[in-house]
Protein backbone atom coordinates (compact mmCIF):
# COMPACT_ATOMS: atom_id res chain seq x y z
CA UNK A 1 0.00 0.00 0.00
CA UNK A 2 2.82 2.23 0.63
CA UNK A 3 3.06 5.16 -2.31
CA UNK A 4 0.71 3.54 -3.78
CA UNK A 5 -0.33 6.06 -6.68
CA UNK A 6 3.75 5.65 -7.34
CA UNK A 7 3.98 2.11 -7.27
CA UNK A 8 1.14 0.80 -9.11
CA UNK A 9 2.24 0.45 -13.01
CA UNK A 10 -1.15 -1.30 -14.86
CA UNK A 11 -3.20 1.23 -16.42
CA UNK A 12 -5.09 3.58 -15.53
CA UNK A 13 -4.71 4.41 -12.05
CA UNK A 14 -0.73 4.49 -12.49
CA UNK A 15 -1.73 7.35 -15.04
CA UNK A 16 -3.98 9.13 -12.36
CA UNK A 17 -0.96 11.80 -11.76
CA UNK A 18 0.78 11.81 -15.19
CA UNK A 19 -2.79 12.85 -16.57
CA UNK A 20 -3.81 15.18 -14.33
CA UNK A 21 -0.39 16.68 -14.19
CA UNK A 22 -1.27 18.75 -17.40
CA UNK A 23 -4.19 20.24 -15.49
CA UNK A 24 -1.62 21.30 -12.52
CA UNK A 25 0.65 23.02 -15.52
CA UNK A 26 -2.17 24.98 -16.61
CA UNK A 27 -3.04 26.52 -13.16
CA UNK A 28 -4.36 29.64 -14.30
CA UNK A 29 -6.28 30.24 -11.46
CA UNK A 30 -3.71 31.29 -8.67
CA UNK A 31 -5.74 29.90 -5.21
CA UNK A 32 -4.49 29.88 -0.82
CA UNK A 33 -2.14 27.78 0.50
CA UNK A 34 -2.53 26.97 3.76
CA UNK A 35 -0.10 25.64 6.38
CA UNK A 36 -1.73 24.79 9.79
CA UNK A 37 -2.17 22.38 12.68
CA UNK A 38 -6.04 20.90 13.22
CA UNK A 39 -5.85 20.71 17.02
CA UNK A 40 -8.03 17.19 18.02
CA UNK A 41 -9.73 17.29 21.19
CA UNK A 42 -7.00 15.38 23.31
CA UNK A 43 -4.28 17.54 22.26
CA UNK A 44 -3.18 15.98 19.85
CA UNK A 45 -2.09 18.07 16.31
CA UNK A 46 -2.32 16.95 13.02
CA UNK A 47 -0.52 18.60 10.15
CA UNK A 48 -2.94 20.09 7.30
CA UNK A 49 -2.50 22.08 4.00
CA UNK A 50 -5.22 23.58 2.78
CA UNK A 51 -5.56 24.26 -0.66
CA UNK A 52 -8.47 27.26 -1.15
CA UNK A 53 -9.79 28.76 -4.75
CA UNK A 54 -9.00 32.24 -5.45
CA UNK A 55 -11.83 34.36 -4.47
CA UNK A 56 -13.76 35.09 -1.34
CA UNK A 57 -16.33 32.55 -1.85
CA UNK A 58 -17.61 29.19 -0.52
CA UNK A 59 -16.52 26.20 -1.36
CA UNK A 60 -17.48 22.35 -1.59
CA UNK A 61 -14.18 20.34 -0.30
CA UNK A 62 -12.17 17.48 -1.26
CA UNK A 63 -10.49 15.82 1.83
CA UNK A 64 -7.53 13.27 2.02
CA UNK A 65 -5.90 11.86 5.03
CA UNK A 66 -2.51 9.96 4.28
CA UNK A 67 0.17 8.18 6.58
CA UNK A 68 2.50 9.07 3.47
CA UNK A 69 3.05 12.25 3.41
CA UNK A 70 0.85 14.90 2.69
CA UNK A 71 2.95 16.81 0.27
CA UNK A 72 2.67 14.13 -2.12
CA UNK A 73 -1.28 15.05 -2.85
CA UNK A 74 -0.79 18.55 -2.96
CA UNK A 75 -0.90 18.20 -7.06
CA UNK A 76 -5.02 17.78 -6.07
CA UNK A 77 -5.53 21.01 -3.98
CA UNK A 78 -3.81 22.90 -7.17
CA UNK A 79 -6.09 20.47 -9.44
CA UNK A 80 -9.21 20.78 -7.83
CA UNK A 81 -8.85 24.79 -7.18
CA UNK A 82 -9.18 25.85 -10.91
CA UNK A 83 -12.68 23.99 -10.89
CA UNK A 84 -13.58 26.36 -7.52
CA UNK A 85 -12.89 23.11 -4.92
CA UNK A 86 -11.06 23.37 -1.87
CA UNK A 87 -8.44 20.56 -0.77
CA UNK A 88 -8.04 19.56 2.42
CA UNK A 89 -4.49 17.42 2.62
CA UNK A 90 -3.74 15.82 6.18
CA UNK A 91 -1.18 13.72 7.61
CA UNK A 92 -2.97 10.89 9.86
CA UNK A 93 -1.74 10.50 13.36
CA UNK A 94 1.75 9.77 14.10
CA UNK A 95 3.08 9.69 10.75
CA UNK A 96 4.94 12.51 9.68
CA UNK A 97 4.13 16.79 11.00
CA UNK A 98 1.29 15.49 12.79
CA UNK A 99 1.47 14.74 16.24
CA UNK A 100 0.75 11.71 18.11
CA UNK A 101 1.33 7.71 18.08
CA UNK A 102 0.12 5.68 14.75
CA UNK A 103 -1.37 2.71 14.93
CA UNK A 104 -3.07 1.63 11.58
CA UNK A 105 -6.77 2.06 10.96
CA UNK A 106 -7.75 2.28 14.74
CA UNK A 107 -7.64 6.00 14.91
CA UNK A 108 -9.18 7.19 11.57
CA UNK A 109 -12.81 7.49 12.91
CA UNK A 110 -12.37 9.49 15.66
CA UNK A 111 -9.92 11.76 13.92
CA UNK A 112 -11.29 12.09 10.87
CA UNK A 113 -15.01 13.31 12.01
CA UNK A 114 -13.04 16.04 14.19
CA UNK A 115 -11.42 17.15 10.82
CA UNK A 116 -14.89 17.30 9.12
CA UNK A 117 -16.46 19.16 11.96
CA UNK A 118 -13.45 21.92 11.79
CA UNK A 119 -13.64 22.01 7.68
CA UNK A 120 -17.83 22.64 7.87
CA UNK A 121 -16.95 25.58 10.15
CA UNK A 122 -14.44 27.22 8.00
CA UNK A 123 -15.47 30.72 6.08
CA UNK A 124 -14.43 28.92 3.20
CA UNK A 125 -16.63 26.46 3.16
CA UNK A 126 -20.09 25.94 1.92
CA UNK A 127 -20.24 22.82 4.24
CA UNK A 128 -19.70 19.98 1.46
CA UNK A 129 -17.35 17.60 2.47
CA UNK A 130 -16.25 14.83 -0.34
CA UNK A 131 -13.83 12.16 0.51
CA UNK A 132 -10.95 10.68 -2.27
CA UNK A 133 -8.17 8.54 -1.37
CA UNK A 134 -6.86 4.66 -2.81
CA UNK A 135 -5.47 2.08 -0.18
CA UNK A 136 -5.19 3.54 3.15
CA UNK A 137 -6.46 6.83 2.18
CA UNK A 138 -9.47 5.12 0.84
CA UNK A 139 -9.95 3.58 3.96
CA UNK A 140 -9.93 6.66 6.05
CA UNK A 141 -12.78 7.95 3.89
CA UNK A 142 -14.95 4.86 5.05
CA UNK A 143 -13.88 5.38 8.33
CA UNK A 144 -16.01 8.55 8.48
CA UNK A 145 -18.10 7.88 5.43
CA UNK A 146 -21.45 8.45 7.12
CA UNK A 147 -20.48 11.82 7.33
CA UNK A 148 -19.25 12.41 4.10
CA UNK A 149 -21.13 13.89 1.00
CA UNK A 150 -19.19 12.21 -1.75
CA UNK A 151 -16.88 9.49 -1.97
CA UNK A 152 -14.43 8.24 -4.30
CA UNK A 153 -12.81 5.19 -3.20
CA UNK A 154 -9.48 3.49 -5.27
CA UNK A 155 -8.32 -0.04 -4.52
CA UNK A 156 -9.28 0.26 -0.63
CA UNK A 157 -12.09 -1.64 1.73
CA UNK A 158 -14.23 -0.54 4.79
CA UNK A 159 -13.06 -4.03 6.70
CA UNK A 160 -9.62 -4.57 7.74
CA UNK A 161 -10.35 -8.34 8.89
CA UNK A 162 -10.86 -8.49 5.71
CA UNK A 163 -7.81 -7.48 4.02
CA UNK A 164 -5.50 -8.68 7.11
CA UNK A 165 -7.73 -12.62 6.98
CA UNK A 166 -9.38 -12.66 3.39
CA UNK A 167 -11.31 -15.96 3.61
CA UNK A 168 -9.94 -16.59 7.72
CA UNK A 169 -6.46 -16.55 5.61
CA UNK A 170 -3.32 -15.02 7.19
CA UNK A 171 -2.23 -12.38 4.47
CA UNK A 172 1.04 -12.53 5.53
CA UNK A 173 2.68 -10.51 2.34
CA UNK A 174 0.71 -8.04 2.86
CA UNK A 175 1.27 -7.77 7.16
CA UNK A 176 4.85 -8.14 6.43
CA UNK A 177 5.41 -5.69 3.51
CA UNK A 178 3.04 -2.81 4.27
CA UNK A 179 3.17 -3.42 7.95
CA UNK A 180 6.66 -3.71 8.67
CA UNK A 181 7.39 -0.58 6.23
CA UNK A 182 5.12 1.54 7.88
CA UNK A 183 6.17 1.14 11.59
CA UNK A 184 7.89 4.49 11.66
CA UNK A 185 7.12 7.76 11.53
CA UNK A 186 8.50 9.00 8.29
CA UNK A 187 9.28 6.52 5.47
CA UNK A 188 10.92 3.20 6.32
CA UNK A 189 12.21 1.61 2.59
CA UNK A 190 13.12 -2.01 3.54
CA UNK A 191 14.29 -3.97 1.00
CA UNK A 192 11.10 -6.52 -0.72
CA UNK A 193 12.91 -9.24 -1.24
CA UNK A 194 14.98 -9.21 2.59
CA UNK A 195 11.35 -8.89 4.01
CA UNK A 196 10.33 -11.58 2.01
CA UNK A 197 13.10 -14.06 2.85
CA UNK A 198 11.88 -12.66 6.74
CA UNK A 199 8.59 -14.34 6.36
CA UNK A 200 9.90 -17.70 6.15
CA UNK A 201 10.32 -16.76 10.24
CA UNK A 202 8.57 -19.18 12.64
CA UNK A 203 6.84 -18.55 14.84
CA UNK A 204 5.55 -15.63 12.27
CA UNK A 205 5.18 -13.55 15.49
CA UNK A 206 8.67 -13.08 15.37
CA UNK A 207 9.27 -12.41 11.97
CA UNK A 208 9.05 -8.46 12.41
CA UNK A 209 11.36 -8.41 15.34
CA UNK A 210 14.36 -10.10 12.83
CA UNK A 211 13.32 -7.43 9.93
CA UNK A 212 13.56 -4.45 12.07
CA UNK A 213 11.92 -4.23 15.58
CA UNK A 214 8.84 -5.79 17.45
CA UNK A 215 5.69 -4.27 15.84
CA UNK A 216 2.55 -3.95 18.56
CA UNK A 217 0.16 -3.68 15.89
CA UNK A 218 1.65 -6.64 13.51
CA UNK A 219 1.45 -9.25 16.68
CA UNK A 220 -2.24 -8.24 17.36
CA UNK A 221 -3.38 -9.09 14.20
CA UNK A 222 -1.74 -12.03 14.34
CA UNK A 223 -3.22 -13.16 18.24
CA UNK A 224 -6.42 -11.77 16.50
CA UNK A 225 -7.00 -14.53 13.70
CA UNK A 226 -10.78 -14.28 14.31
CA UNK A 227 -13.20 -11.60 13.54
CA UNK A 228 -13.55 -10.18 17.58
CA UNK A 229 -14.08 -6.75 18.90
CA UNK A 230 -10.60 -5.72 17.99
CA UNK A 231 -11.90 -5.83 14.23
CA UNK A 232 -15.42 -4.53 14.74
CA UNK A 233 -13.99 -1.33 15.72
CA UNK A 234 -12.24 -0.63 12.41
CA UNK A 235 -15.32 -2.31 10.83
CA UNK A 236 -16.88 0.92 8.42
CA UNK A 237 -19.13 -1.81 6.50
CA UNK A 238 -22.43 -0.43 5.82
CA UNK A 239 -22.26 2.73 7.22
CA UNK A 240 -22.32 5.34 4.63
CA UNK A 241 -25.47 7.18 2.85
CA UNK A 242 -23.44 9.00 0.21
CA UNK A 243 -23.15 8.26 -3.26
CA UNK A 244 -19.96 6.34 -3.86
CA UNK A 245 -17.19 5.68 -7.01
CA UNK A 246 -15.55 2.90 -5.86
CA UNK A 247 -12.87 1.69 -8.12
CA UNK A 248 -11.78 -1.56 -7.77
CA UNK A 249 -8.82 -4.24 -9.33
CA UNK A 250 -9.61 -8.04 -10.29
CA UNK A 251 -6.39 -8.30 -9.23
CA UNK A 252 -6.16 -5.91 -5.99
CA UNK A 253 -5.86 -7.80 -2.58
CA UNK A 254 -9.32 -5.75 -1.54
CA UNK A 255 -11.24 -7.07 -4.39
CA UNK A 256 -13.51 -9.38 -1.97
CA UNK A 257 -13.89 -6.38 0.27
CA UNK A 258 -14.80 -4.05 -1.94
CA UNK A 259 -17.16 -6.11 -3.50
CA UNK A 260 -19.08 -6.83 -0.56
CA UNK A 261 -18.79 -2.94 0.78
CA UNK A 262 -20.38 -2.28 -2.64
CA UNK A 263 -23.01 -4.56 -2.22
CA UNK A 264 -23.76 -3.52 1.18
CA UNK A 265 -23.92 -0.20 0.09
CA UNK A 266 -25.77 -1.13 -2.91
CA UNK A 267 -28.41 -2.72 -0.61
CA UNK A 268 -29.09 0.22 1.23
CA UNK A 269 -30.61 2.21 -1.76
CA UNK A 270 -27.79 4.36 -3.16
CA UNK A 271 -28.78 4.34 -7.00
CA UNK A 272 -26.87 6.93 -7.91
CA UNK A 273 -23.33 5.13 -6.69
CA UNK A 274 -21.23 3.33 -9.47
CA UNK A 275 -18.37 0.32 -9.32
CA UNK A 276 -15.58 0.23 -11.81
CA UNK A 277 -13.56 -2.74 -11.98
CA UNK A 278 -10.24 -2.99 -13.85
CA UNK A 279 -7.65 -4.98 -14.73
CA UNK A 280 -5.74 -3.29 -11.94
CA UNK A 281 -3.29 -4.48 -9.25
CA UNK A 282 -2.03 -3.66 -5.74
CA UNK A 283 1.70 -3.04 -7.00
CA UNK A 284 4.48 -3.48 -9.88
CA UNK A 285 2.55 -5.94 -11.95
CA UNK A 286 4.70 -8.88 -12.85
CA UNK A 287 3.59 -9.45 -16.40
CA UNK A 288 3.14 -6.48 -18.13
CA UNK A 289 -0.24 -6.15 -20.01
CA UNK A 290 -1.54 -2.73 -21.66
CA UNK A 291 -4.96 -4.59 -22.02
CA UNK A 292 -5.69 -2.28 -24.72
CA UNK A 293 -4.39 0.71 -23.36
CA UNK A 294 -6.31 3.92 -21.91
CA UNK A 295 -8.41 3.85 -24.49
CA UNK A 296 -9.98 0.52 -23.59
CA UNK A 297 -9.68 0.51 -19.63
CA UNK A 298 -10.91 4.19 -19.11
CA UNK A 299 -8.54 7.35 -19.16
CA UNK A 300 -7.46 8.20 -15.82
CA UNK A 301 -8.85 11.92 -15.85
CA UNK A 302 -12.55 10.13 -15.79
CA UNK A 303 -12.07 9.80 -12.36
CA UNK A 304 -11.29 13.53 -11.35
CA UNK A 305 -14.15 14.82 -13.99
CA UNK A 306 -16.46 12.36 -12.24
CA UNK A 307 -15.86 13.99 -8.71
CA UNK A 308 -15.59 17.08 -10.27
CA UNK A 309 -18.99 17.15 -11.69
CA UNK A 310 -20.90 15.90 -8.95
CA UNK A 311 -19.03 18.49 -6.16
CA UNK A 312 -19.84 21.15 -8.82
CA UNK A 313 -23.86 20.24 -9.04
CA UNK A 314 -23.80 18.48 -12.44
CA UNK A 315 -24.65 14.41 -13.28
CA UNK A 316 -21.91 12.68 -12.93
CA UNK A 317 -21.42 9.55 -15.47
CA UNK A 318 -18.48 7.53 -16.01
CA UNK A 319 -17.80 8.32 -19.71
CA UNK A 320 -16.66 5.98 -22.38
CA UNK A 321 -15.59 3.38 -22.76
CA UNK A 322 -17.57 3.14 -19.08
CA UNK A 323 -20.96 1.87 -19.05
CA UNK A 324 -23.38 4.01 -17.38
CA UNK A 325 -24.06 1.77 -15.24
CA UNK A 326 -24.09 0.30 -11.52
CA UNK A 327 -21.57 -2.15 -12.34
CA UNK A 328 -18.85 -1.43 -14.87
CA UNK A 329 -16.84 -4.69 -15.41
CA UNK A 330 -13.04 -4.74 -17.26
CA UNK A 331 -13.28 -8.53 -19.06
CA UNK A 332 -10.02 -8.87 -19.67
CA UNK A 333 -8.16 -10.27 -22.37
CA UNK A 334 -11.54 -9.39 -24.25
CA UNK A 335 -10.68 -5.50 -23.55
CA UNK A 336 -14.17 -4.04 -22.85
CA UNK A 337 -16.43 -3.62 -20.35
CA UNK A 338 -19.87 -4.74 -19.27
CA UNK A 339 -22.28 -2.90 -18.08
CA UNK A 340 -24.65 -4.28 -15.07
CA UNK A 341 -27.60 -3.12 -13.05
CA UNK A 342 -26.46 -6.17 -10.29
CA UNK A 343 -23.63 -8.55 -9.41
CA UNK A 344 -23.04 -10.81 -10.94
CA UNK A 345 -24.55 -10.01 -13.72
CA UNK A 346 -27.52 -11.19 -15.01
CA UNK A 347 -25.98 -12.99 -18.51
CA UNK A 348 -23.91 -15.08 -15.98
CA UNK A 349 -24.57 -18.33 -15.53
CA UNK A 350 -22.88 -20.53 -12.94
CA UNK A 351 -21.68 -23.45 -14.06
CA UNK A 352 -19.76 -26.74 -12.29
CA UNK A 353 -16.93 -28.21 -14.08
CA UNK A 354 -15.69 -31.30 -13.13
CA UNK A 355 -12.54 -32.63 -12.25
CA UNK A 356 -11.58 -35.86 -12.59
CA UNK A 357 -8.85 -38.48 -13.90
CA UNK A 358 -5.74 -38.08 -16.12
CA UNK A 359 -6.08 -34.08 -15.74
CA UNK A 360 -9.76 -33.74 -16.63
CA UNK A 361 -11.74 -30.94 -16.63
CA UNK A 362 -14.99 -30.57 -17.93
CA UNK A 363 -18.95 -30.18 -17.57
CA UNK A 364 -19.79 -33.81 -17.25
CA UNK A 365 -19.28 -36.01 -13.77
CA UNK A 366 -16.73 -38.53 -14.42
CA UNK A 367 -18.47 -42.09 -14.36
CA UNK A 368 -15.81 -43.61 -11.82
CA UNK A 369 -14.94 -42.65 -8.38
CA UNK A 370 -11.61 -42.12 -7.55
CA UNK A 371 -8.99 -40.07 -6.26
CA UNK A 372 -5.89 -37.88 -6.63
CA UNK A 373 -2.76 -37.31 -4.18
CA UNK A 374 -0.19 -35.06 -3.51
CA UNK A 375 2.55 -34.32 -0.87
CA UNK A 376 2.12 -31.37 0.75
CA UNK A 377 5.85 -30.00 2.99
CA UNK A 378 4.80 -26.69 4.85
CA UNK A 379 8.67 -26.02 4.96
CA UNK A 380 8.66 -26.01 0.92
CA UNK A 381 5.91 -23.90 0.26
CA UNK A 382 4.22 -23.73 -2.93
CA UNK A 383 4.98 -19.71 -4.34
CA UNK A 384 2.57 -17.29 -4.91
CA UNK A 385 3.77 -15.31 -7.94
CA UNK A 386 1.70 -12.66 -8.80
CA UNK A 387 -1.84 -11.85 -8.03
CA UNK A 388 -3.99 -10.07 -5.19
CA UNK A 389 -0.75 -9.61 -3.28
CA UNK A 390 1.00 -6.80 -2.36
CA UNK A 391 4.01 -5.28 -3.71
CA UNK A 392 6.43 -5.92 -7.05
CA UNK A 393 5.38 -8.97 -9.08
CA UNK A 394 1.89 -9.13 -7.85
CA UNK A 395 -0.73 -8.65 -10.91
CA UNK A 396 -0.61 -10.82 -13.95
CA UNK A 397 2.21 -13.17 -13.67
CA UNK A 398 3.88 -15.86 -15.32
CA UNK A 399 3.31 -19.08 -13.95
CA UNK A 400 5.97 -21.33 -15.74
CA UNK A 401 8.25 -21.76 -12.75
CA UNK A 402 5.41 -23.78 -10.78
CA UNK A 403 4.62 -26.71 -13.78
CA UNK A 404 7.39 -28.91 -12.42
CA UNK A 405 6.50 -28.95 -8.74
CA UNK A 406 5.66 -32.39 -7.44
CA UNK A 407 2.49 -30.65 -4.74
CA UNK A 408 -0.05 -30.28 -6.94
CA UNK A 409 -2.81 -31.08 -9.26
CA UNK A 410 -3.58 -29.83 -12.71
CA UNK A 411 -6.53 -29.92 -14.85
CA UNK A 412 -6.56 -28.50 -18.28
CA UNK A 413 -9.46 -27.31 -21.07
CA UNK A 414 -8.44 -26.43 -24.66
CA UNK A 415 -10.96 -23.98 -25.56
CA UNK A 416 -11.79 -24.80 -29.08
CA UNK A 417 -13.47 -22.17 -31.30
CA UNK A 418 -15.75 -20.03 -29.02
CA UNK A 419 -13.87 -17.90 -26.11
CA UNK A 420 -14.75 -18.99 -22.60
CA UNK A 421 -15.86 -15.66 -21.05
CA UNK A 422 -15.74 -15.48 -17.44
CA UNK A 423 -17.32 -12.82 -15.58
CA UNK A 424 -19.00 -13.03 -11.69
CA UNK A 425 -17.27 -15.03 -8.66
CA UNK A 426 -15.34 -18.06 -8.95
CA UNK A 427 -15.73 -21.18 -6.16
CA UNK A 428 -14.82 -24.91 -6.05
CA UNK A 429 -16.44 -27.95 -4.61
CA UNK A 430 -13.89 -30.28 -3.19
CA UNK A 431 -13.81 -34.04 -1.69
CA UNK A 432 -10.56 -33.45 0.29
CA UNK A 433 -9.00 -35.97 2.86
CA UNK A 434 -5.33 -36.03 4.32
CA UNK A 435 -3.21 -37.62 6.60
CA UNK A 436 -3.46 -34.40 8.76
CA UNK A 437 -6.45 -32.99 11.09
CA UNK A 438 -5.64 -29.77 10.51
CA UNK A 439 -4.34 -28.34 6.83
CA UNK A 440 -5.08 -25.71 4.04
CA UNK A 441 -5.90 -26.09 0.03
CA UNK A 442 -5.78 -23.75 -2.36
CA UNK A 443 -7.49 -23.52 -6.16
CA UNK A 444 -5.88 -21.35 -8.78
CA UNK A 445 -7.07 -21.04 -12.23
CA UNK A 446 -4.59 -20.32 -15.42
CA UNK A 447 -4.43 -19.79 -18.92
CA UNK A 448 -2.17 -21.21 -20.75
CA UNK A 449 -1.57 -19.06 -24.00
CA UNK A 450 -0.95 -21.15 -27.07
CA UNK A 451 3.08 -19.87 -27.03
CA UNK A 452 3.23 -21.75 -23.19
CA UNK A 453 3.12 -19.03 -21.52
CA UNK A 454 0.59 -19.21 -18.35
CA UNK A 455 -1.13 -16.65 -16.71
CA UNK A 456 -2.81 -16.31 -13.85
CA UNK A 457 -6.31 -15.62 -13.47
CA UNK A 458 -7.19 -15.97 -9.75
CA UNK A 459 -6.67 -17.98 -6.58
CA UNK A 460 -8.24 -18.88 -3.36
CA UNK A 461 -8.04 -21.25 -0.21
CA UNK A 462 -9.47 -22.20 2.70
CA UNK A 463 -8.29 -23.55 6.31
CA UNK A 464 -9.89 -27.47 6.11
CA UNK A 465 -10.05 -29.24 10.08
CA UNK A 466 -11.21 -33.07 8.32
CA UNK A 467 -12.24 -35.89 10.70
CA UNK A 468 -10.17 -38.54 8.76
CA UNK A 469 -13.13 -40.39 8.28
CA UNK A 470 -12.93 -40.86 4.37
CA UNK A 471 -13.37 -37.72 1.70
CA UNK A 472 -15.14 -34.75 2.99
CA UNK A 473 -16.96 -32.16 0.85
CA UNK A 474 -15.59 -28.35 1.27
CA UNK A 475 -16.10 -25.24 -0.50
CA UNK A 476 -13.66 -22.47 -1.36
CA UNK A 477 -13.83 -19.30 -2.39
CA UNK A 478 -11.62 -18.48 -5.53
CA UNK A 479 -12.78 -14.70 -5.60
CA UNK A 480 -13.88 -13.65 -8.22
CA UNK A 481 -12.70 -11.79 -12.20
CA UNK A 482 -13.51 -10.85 -15.44
CA UNK A 483 -11.41 -12.50 -17.93
CA UNK A 484 -11.54 -14.25 -21.81
CA UNK A 485 -10.06 -17.61 -22.50
CA UNK A 486 -9.61 -17.05 -26.34
CA UNK A 487 -9.43 -19.89 -28.46
CA UNK A 488 -6.43 -21.97 -28.71
CA UNK A 489 -5.68 -21.06 -25.06
CA UNK A 490 -6.29 -23.68 -22.21
CA UNK A 491 -7.84 -23.25 -18.71
CA UNK A 492 -6.02 -24.45 -16.24
CA UNK A 493 -6.99 -25.37 -12.45
CA UNK A 494 -4.24 -26.71 -10.16
CA UNK A 495 -4.83 -27.43 -6.90
CA UNK A 496 -2.17 -27.21 -4.02
CA UNK A 497 -1.80 -26.78 -0.64
CA UNK A 498 0.02 -23.58 0.12
CA UNK A 499 -0.04 -19.98 -1.80
CA UNK A 500 3.35 -18.49 -0.15
CA UNK A 501 3.94 -15.71 1.45
CA UNK A 502 0.56 -14.35 -0.29
CA UNK A 503 -0.82 -16.25 2.48
CA UNK A 504 0.78 -17.92 5.73
CA UNK A 505 1.56 -21.56 5.21
CA UNK A 506 -0.46 -24.52 7.40
CA UNK A 507 2.15 -26.31 9.44
CA UNK A 508 -0.31 -28.91 9.47
CA UNK A 509 -0.22 -29.53 13.49
CA UNK A 510 -3.29 -27.50 14.61
CA UNK A 511 -1.23 -24.77 16.26
CA UNK A 512 -2.10 -20.99 16.42
CA UNK A 513 -0.24 -19.18 14.08
CA UNK A 514 0.95 -17.23 17.03
CA UNK A 515 2.92 -20.28 18.31
CA UNK A 516 3.39 -23.02 15.59
CA UNK A 517 6.78 -23.01 14.55
CA UNK A 518 7.28 -27.45 13.50
CA UNK A 519 6.36 -28.30 10.22
CA UNK A 520 4.40 -31.97 9.72
CA UNK A 521 4.32 -33.55 6.24
CA UNK A 522 1.12 -34.35 4.50
CA UNK A 523 -0.77 -36.66 2.57
CA UNK A 524 -3.17 -34.56 0.26
CA UNK A 525 -6.15 -36.22 -1.34
CA UNK A 526 -8.48 -35.20 -4.00
CA UNK A 527 -11.70 -36.99 -4.61
CA UNK A 528 -13.87 -37.18 -7.74
CA UNK A 529 -16.59 -39.22 -9.57
CA UNK A 530 -20.07 -40.15 -8.69
CA UNK A 531 -21.01 -39.69 -4.95
CA UNK A 532 -17.28 -37.40 -5.16
CA UNK A 533 -17.84 -34.65 -7.90
CA UNK A 534 -15.32 -32.03 -7.04
CA UNK A 535 -15.66 -29.55 -9.29
CA UNK A 536 -14.87 -25.72 -10.01
CA UNK A 537 -18.12 -23.34 -10.58
CA UNK A 538 -16.81 -20.86 -13.47
CA UNK A 539 -18.58 -17.75 -14.33
CA UNK A 540 -20.10 -17.93 -17.68
CA UNK A 541 -20.92 -15.06 -19.53
CA UNK A 542 -22.85 -14.63 -22.25
CA UNK A 543 -23.13 -11.00 -23.80
CA UNK A 544 -26.99 -10.21 -24.78
CA UNK A 545 -28.02 -13.35 -22.54
CA UNK A 546 -30.13 -11.41 -19.85
CA UNK A 547 -31.57 -14.30 -18.10
CA UNK A 548 -30.52 -17.84 -17.26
Amino acid sequence: MKRLIKALKIPVIVLLVSGLSAVILINRLKGRKIETDIILSDGTPLSTTIFIPAGSGRYPSVLVRTPYNKQAEEWMGKAFNIFGIAVIVQDVRGKFQSGGEFYPFINERKDGLETIRWVRKQPWSDGTVAGWGASYLGYTQWAISDSLDFMTLMLTGARLFDLVYPDSLFSLQTAGIWGFSSASRTTNDLNEDSVRKKLYTLPVMEADDSAIKDINYYNDWIMHDKYDSYWEQMDFRGISGCPILSVAGWYDLFLECQLADFLAHDSAGNDRSRLVIGPWAHGEPGEASQYGGPEKTGDPKLIFKYVRQYLKGRQARPGSPMKDAKYNLFIMERNEYAGSDVWPPKETTMTPYHLGPGGYLGPVIPSEKGSLSYEYDPADPYPSLGGTALGKGVGPARQNPNTERKDQLVFRKKIESEPLILLGPLSATLWLSSSAVCTDYYVLLQDEFPDGKIINIQEGGAKVKLTGNGPEKTEISIWSTGYQLNPGHTLRVVITSSWFPRFNRNLNRCEKAADAKITMRSTQTLWYGNGTPSSVSLPLYLPGNSGY
